[in-house]
């Protein structure tokens, strides 16, 4: 695939109407599963305390060749329209849980791992069943794999929705609230959903460098543990961001600050160097 094909994703994607363009991206889809061109790459979290690693967010890039990786702002929304979100989410689930279980006695056994899943899957009827038998696989403490969810991922089909949100933490996975203080997300969804950790969007981080966005950022924070649920603050990158965050008591700290999203290999190479650093001061 020549980087003409990335501008065809482009073109679908300001035109519904281009059809010829997008059966030949469906077909090409189809061919990234067979081919496994779908990646997980890996964002590091850190503890705000002790500043070591101590979870990952799991994110996906399409990989069409060493020199082309198609962001999936591009490729989600297709993915979507073709009706294979619930087949991207599990098989975005199993890579999870398959690193889960390479990652079990070593240096990141311990490292919690969140994956995402759409609206969609999360309404569907079997969800549970199919989670179930992905995870059954392979062998990991499912107290290190994180569910994440937003308001948002939850309207298709709310009680189905809730009833499988209820259900996989009693199989124990633990369950995220993301965008939390940004878009849909409602304060009334920390009762409403079985929740363990809540991770506040970056937009109120970026709010933070006023003085009500400050008290907004730590009333959040506050209002978290008063609820008996911990906190990651998403989005920092710069000193200024870290410096306010790590002098708040929010939980956890993500962002490309301390690590950016990349392959599996290489985002396991940075940690380690950065645990090197980190016990060196």
């Amino acid at each position: 695939m020549t980087s003409n094909f990335i501008e065809i994703f482009k073109n679908i994607a300001s035109n519904s109407d281009v059809v010829n363009d997008e059966n030949a991206i469906f077909e090409r889809i189809e061919e990234a599963f067979a081919n496994r061109e779908f990646k997980t790459h890996l964002q590091f979290i850190v503890n705000n305390k002790t500043k070591a690693v101590s979870s990952a967010e799991a994110l996906s890039r399409w990989e069409i060749s060493a020199d082309e990786i198609v962001s999936p702002g591009l490729y989600l929304p297709l993915i979507e329209k073709a009706g294979l979100s619930a087949k991207f989410d599990y098989y975005m689930f199993e890579s999870v849980c398959a690193k889960l279980a390479q990652w079990k006695n070593t240096e990141f056994g311990s490292v919690t791992v969140s994956c995402n899943f759409s609206r969609i899957t999360l309404s569907e009827n079997d969800f549970i069943e199919t989670v179930t038998a992905i995870a059954d696989k392979y062998d990991f403490d499912r107290k290190n794999l994180l569910i994440e969810i937003t308001e948002s991922t939850m309207e298709r089909n709310v009680e189905v929705a809730l009833d499988n949100v209820v259900r996989a933490k009693e199989l124990g996975f633990r369950i995220a609230l993301d965008d939390v203080g940004s878009g849909y997300t409602s304060l009334i969804c920390l009762c409403k959903y079985p929740v363990d950790i809540i991770k506040i969007d970056r937009e109120v981080l970026l709010l933070a460098s006023e003085t009500r966005g400050k008290k907004l950022l730590l009333g959040i924070i506050a209002l978290s543990h008063f609820l008996n649920l911990e906190v990651v603050c998403e989005g920092v990158e710069t000193s200024e961001q870290n410096d306010l965050v790590s002098n708040s008591d929010c939980d956890y700290i993500q962002g490309w600050y301390y690590f950016k999203a990349l392959d599996a290999k290489k985002a396991e190479e940075c940690a380690r160097e950065y645990a090197e650093k980190l016990a060196k001061n």
